[in-house]
């Protein structure tokens, strides 16, 4: 007996209808919940380009090891506008009717090239709301790129593998010496260098 005739039959015992009785038949509906603007299918997709632009090495995780996708949508659920919002979604749609995530890799690096070359060209775009009001914003494909980037970076996986971490407040050394074994520092970016030991 499954889960919606137990439910059922209870419901026939009591006499009437099991309070809640929705939340626990919810599974066994195949509707995609979302959490955020996106839903389940969008994140994926974002981590599928995400992974043509960041893949994985043997030397670095990737972006799918990372976990952009659910930083992605909480970042474009709460801060991006709802132009900008449209925009990304359309942009999604876009790579969902090309059915971007069946490509080989080498087409989904040419066409990831061929977006990157347009955006170059036409940095900002001209795009119309709901509304009818027109404005400008960054192309989808930009907006997709640097929350990836931003999401990548911003991951415990890669701090840990890719860079040294430094606890703020850490021990105070006044001089460290440079090797081609150590990593940078991941809290503080210097145009200066490192200091070597005399």
């Amino acid at each position: 007996m499954n889960r919606r005739e137990v439910l059922k039959s209870v419901g026939l015992l009591v006499g009437g209808a099991v309070v809640g009785a929705d939340a626990f038949l919810a599974g066994c509906t195949f509707e995609e919940k979302k959490s955020g603007l996106l839903a389940l299918k969008q994140i994926s997709l974002l981590e599928d380009i995400a992974e043509t632009t960041l893949p994985h090495t043997d030397n670095s995780p990737g972006a799918k090891d990372a976990q952009v996708g659910p930083f992605i949508n909480r970042i474009v659920t709460d801060f991006y506008s709802q132009a900008e919002q449209e925009v990304l979604l359309a942009s999604l749609r876009g790579y969902q009717a090309m059915k971007f995530t069946e490509l080989s890799a080498i087409d989904k690096e040419k066409h990831l090239l061929s977006e990157e070359a347009r955006a170059n060209a036409y940095p900002k775009a001209a795009f119309v709301d709901e509304s009818g009001e027109s404005f400008e914003t960054r192309p989808g494909y930009i907006m997709i790129k640097q929350l990836s980037i931003w999401a990548y970076l911003s991951s415990e996986i890669v701090a840990k593998s890719n860079f040294n971490y430094l606890p703020v407040p850490g021990k105070y050394e006044s001089c460290v010496e440079v090797t081609d074994q150590i990593k940078p520092m991941y809290n503080k970016p210097s145009s200066r260098g490192a200091l070597r030991k005399v």
